[in-house]
């Protein structure tokens, strides 16, 4: 499911992996483990140029969307290394993957049976980093709601550090407002 009026073209392409929430079923009692692939896993496929020369770019945010992570293929040929868990009492490998939750399970450390459920996103693979001749740029997804709230929390503590002499002569007050509503579907603007 898509959200909003994304540039949907810079998901094409490009590598993709998975993260997200894990609940588990330790003795009895259900626990969430934070998980992420740590690697790429997927990839948004775009059509050859010479077979779209379309100028428009207008993808189906139903069919076209839609990244490719496994082959079946695969478990034909690796039968042994991914059957179905014996005790499944979630049905959690007639609905994934197997391979996909016996990574999961080997990364959180436990038995593929324990997994009750998962919430996972797909998200871009590639590490952020500094791009430029001198390193002067950042490349990085999702800076211009992190950055600017790092940078605005950053800058108060450094302002609270100051003498409260001279703080409380200006007559300032320290303040900065971080909403959380816009990746959420704006319901507190």
């Amino acid at each position: 499911m898509t959200y909003g009026g994304g540039l949907w073209r810079t998901w094409f392409d490009r590598d993709l992996t998975l993260a997200g929430k894990i609940i588990i079923n330790a003795d009895g009692k259900l626990q969430s483990r934070y998980w992420h692939a740590g690697k790429p896993l997927m990839k948004v496929p775009s059509l050859a140029i010479h077979l779209d020369r379309s100028e428009e770019f207008k993808p189906n945010k139903e069919i076209h969307l839609k990244p490719i992570l496994a082959t079946g293929i695969i478990s034909q040929l690796f039968q042994e290394d991914i059957q179905p868990s014996e005790n499944d009492h979630y049905n959690i490998s007639n609905k994934h993957f197997s391979s996909l939750v016996n990574m999961m399970a080997k990364d959180v450390g436990c038995e593929p049976n324990q997994i009750v459920d998962f919430e996972l996103t797909c998200c871009d693979s590639q590490k952020s980093c500094l791009v430029g001749l001198h390193d002067e740029f950042v490349s990085s997804p999702r800076l211009d709601n992190l950055a600017s709230s790092f940078c605005s929390l950053d800058a108060i503590i450094r302002h609270q550090k100051q003498d409260l002499k001279e703080h409380h002569n200006n007559a300032e007050i320290d303040l900065i407002m971080l909403f959380d509503h816009e990746e959420i579907g704006s319901t507190s603007a």
